[in-house]
């Protein structure tokens, strides 16, 4: 029995001894406990920037200086720190709300997390991009909602967040747009017809707020297009789209994905030097406010003959020998990758924006149209002549 209980008794011996040595030796904290600040930062100078500024400075020369720390308000009673290491003699201060000259203390902290003294600069931030983005806000009524447009030249990531004045006179949020897209033109829908008292304000990512802009609008009347009423319109010099057993009604029987229920071409033609087209009838004359296409994943969504870049085009009486007389540019698209990934790779991102479709706004003040035409420029492979897709839809207002 004795070796059975000394086989039991040593592991148990030896994890408890581990326990203890690991409990010994955990530490929380600094290493180092070297008491004495470091010196502190000199010869500071300021880069002013759009709500922000780059301080370049001296460094102590402590053996053990770790970091140099900023320390401001961006706004009253808002404080925000920002750390740069040793390795560098410069850091960015950002997040202020205007161009109201602010003081910010520089430290310099060693390993032990000692601060130095404070070195002090005054920073006079240019406008900041939320605000430059306020003063070139427009908003107007669109179909089903409301269009919402401003400039970013700064691409920073902003939110438009929008308010909505309930029946008891009280605002409440309705929705937001949020991009850092350098020109933003986004539409919120899902609204009826009566009037509705908005407002609008620019939020950038410190939660500094713009002013606001109130505005009263009316949205216009939207609706899917019927599907039903669409039928092939083939013209003289139209591209087939019936390679290898696809059909054309492919595009609308409700399919969103799938070989089956795609459009092909023939990868046999030459002449695309104004790229290729096909044409279809609505079966009703429509003001149109947008429309979303599919693309067929073969085996990515932005990759080989997904169309790139491709326009819609309208007409209520197009010329049967298949001129363009007669026809509209409605919108041009060009597509781009959500993720920005290398070609024919994907991450989850692109996957789900090719499941939504692309979809893309016709501009307001485009004539009402029956027939359609897609006309293809290039794909994803750079190739005019080929081009795949699965479904569209279309939304306007029926006349």
């Amino acid at each position: 029995m004795k070796p059975a209980i000394y086989k039991f008794l040593l592991p148990a011996l030896v994890l408890i001894i581990g326990l203890w040595s690991c409990k010994k030796r955990d530490v929380i904290g600094p290493l180092d406990h070297n008491s004495t600040p470091p010196g502190a930062v000199s010869n500071g100078k300021v880069e002013n920037l759009k709500g922000e500024a780059r301080i370049t400075y001296t460094l102590p020369t402590d053996k053990d200086l770790l970091y140099v720390k900023a320390e401001y308000e961006i706004r009253p009673g808002v404080t925000r720190q920002v750390k740069a290491s040793f390795y560098t003699n410069n850091l960015l201060v950002d997040g202020f709300k205007d161009s109201t000259a602010t003081e910010v203390a520089l430290y310099a902290v060693n390993s032990s997390e000692v601060a130095s003294a404070p070195y002090k600069v005054t920073v006079h931030p240019l406008k900041p991009a939320y605000l430059t983005s306020f003063d070139s806000l427009k908003v107007a009524a669109t179909f089903g909602g409301i269009n919402i447009r401003t400039s970013n030249p700064d691409a920073k990531a902003l939110s438009i967040i929008v308010l909505l004045k309930d029946q008891y006179g009280q605002w409440a949020q309705y929705g937001a747009v949020y991009s850092s897209l350098k020109d933003i033109n986004q539409s919120l829908r899902g609204m009826d017809t009566t009037k509705k008292h908005f407002a609008f304000y620019v939020r950038d990512q410190f939660q500094n707020e713009s002013d606001t802009l109130f505005a009263d609008l009316s949205p216009l009347y939207e609706t899917l297009i019927p599907k039903s009423g669409f039928t092939e319109f083939p013209l003289t010099g139209d591209l087939a789209v019936n390679a290898y057993g696809r059909q054309m009604r492919n595009l609308w029987d409700g399919v969103y994905s799938g070989w089956g229920s795609a459009i092909c071409t023939y990868e046999t033609i030459t002449d695309t030097t104004n790229g290729v087209w096909f044409t279809f009838d609505m079966g009703v004359t429509a003001q149109l406010s947008r429309f979303t296409w599919w693309h067929y994943p073969d085996p990515t969504y932005f990759a080989n003959a997904s169309m790139k870049v491709y326009e819609l085009w309208g007409s209520t009486n197009p010329s049967p020998n298949g001129s363009w007389a007669g026809w509209t540019k409605l919108v041009e698209c060009r597509e781009t990758k959500p993720s920005g990934l290398p070609y024919g790779t994907e991450n989850s991102d692109d996957v789900a924006a090719g499941q939504a479709g692309s979809g893309w706004e016709i501009p307001i003040t485009a004539p009402p149209v029956r027939y359609i035409r897609v006309r293809h420029k290039y794909n994803w492979s750079g190739l005019r002549q080929t081009l795949t897709g699965c479904e569209i839809s279309i939304w306007g207002k029926p006349l």
